[in-house]
């Protein structure tokens, strides 16, 4: 309802339709715009988590279950998990994140987080971090997580210094750092929303990772409160234009676990949401909105059917030949 009493209806958009890629790009360049200009020596690390898709049977995983599994070391229920980890080994530093959850080419989910660190980090700075998952997440594998391997590519752990004064505009400039930053922002939207690809025009695999997420009340994007802050500061700058004809929508940033959260927001104090409203050949029905999350039930007699591949939280390690004097008396020969 509008403030001058007038009941207003506007469609009500979701983060798995096209129109949110936008959003999430626009909210990831603006963070990029704040951090670039307030941090001193700014430096970007992607960390990458996942988990066997594998049961302790064989077969497929219930991709639920994998899910939460190895979303769930972040902040875990009880005790420390991943976060805390992180928040430890910077400290002292100012930084920020951004947790993107994505999907394997057969569907199945993983977890990247882009931290935001004002001052020097290297990789192995981050080893700890992805220990705590291998020691948190069952189903997480050392080799799916290997830091040392020879291959970067196929390191869980990315450093990027960037320059913070570049022109962003200026590809030619440290371009390899603009890259590292652009990318995620692109990297985001291709992700989240797919750039005007209808939903159901997308691939199989798309739409069973995202019927999961949307089963499990998983939020693809999550930012700090900090990094909140900043998108905030960044896109207020547009002016209270921005603001004009205010009209109910799905909150991109609510987490089911929070219980003063809302699954929606409203841009404009003194507008009023009644509920959320379907329509179609019969006729529309109202349906006020009430604060809900996902209820998990363990089904008795069940464990067999899906029992999860459970493996040793070994850390990686560094890859190291044998050698001897003879071995190379042998060479000579």
């Amino acid at each position: 309802m509008s403030p001058d009493g007038d009941e207003i209806r506007a469609p009500m958009e979701n983060s798995h339709q096209p129109g949110y890629g936008d959003k999430y790009y626009a909210k990831l360049k603006a963070l990029e715009r704040q951090i670039v200009d307030e941090y001193q020596e700014l430096y970007t690390a992607m960390l990458t988590f996942t988990g066997s898709m594998r049961n302790d049977n064989g077969g497929w995983r219930c991709p639920a279950d994998h899910l939460r599994e190895v979303i769930d070391t972040w902040r875990p229920d009880e005790g420390r998990g991943v976060y805390h980890e992180l928040r430890d080994v910077l400290s002292g530093k100012n930084w920020e994140y951004a947790l993107v959850v994505e999907k394997h080419g057969n569907g199945y989910g993983h977890v990247h987080v882009a931290v935001f660190v004002d001052g020097e980090v290297s990789e192995s700075d981050f080893h700890s971090v992805i220990d705590t998952h291998l020691r948190h997440c069952d189903i997480a594998y050392k080799d799916a997580h290997n830091y040392h391997s020879p291959d970067p590519d196929a390191r869980p752990i990315s450093v990027n210094r960037v320059d913070p004064d570049i022109d962003l505009e200026d590809t030619d400039t440290n371009s390899h750092d603009v890259e590292a930053i652009g990318n995620l922002g692109s990297y985001v939207g291709e992700y989240i929303g797919a750039y005007g690809e209808a939903l159901f025009d997308r691939s199989i695999e798309e739409l069973a990772f995202r019927a999961v997420s949307w089963a499990t009340s998983t939020q693809l994007v999550r930012f700090s409160n900090g990094a909140n802050e900043m998108i905030d500061e960044d896109l207020d700058r547009g002016g209270d234009d921005l603001l004009e004809d205010p009209v109910p929508v799905s909150n991109p940033d609510f987490d089911p676990e929070d219980p003063q959260g809302s699954p929606v927001k409203y841009e404009n104090v003194g507008w009023e949401l009644l509920g959320v409203e379907t329509v179609d050949r019969d006729g529309a029905d109202l349906h006020t909105i009430e604060h809900s999350g996902v209820s998990y039930t363990a089904i008795d007699g069940s464990e067999h059917l899906d029992p999860p591949k459970k493996m040793p939280p070994d850390r990686p390690q560094p890859r190291v030949e044998s050698s001897s004097l003879r071995s190379f008396a042998a060479d000579d020969d």
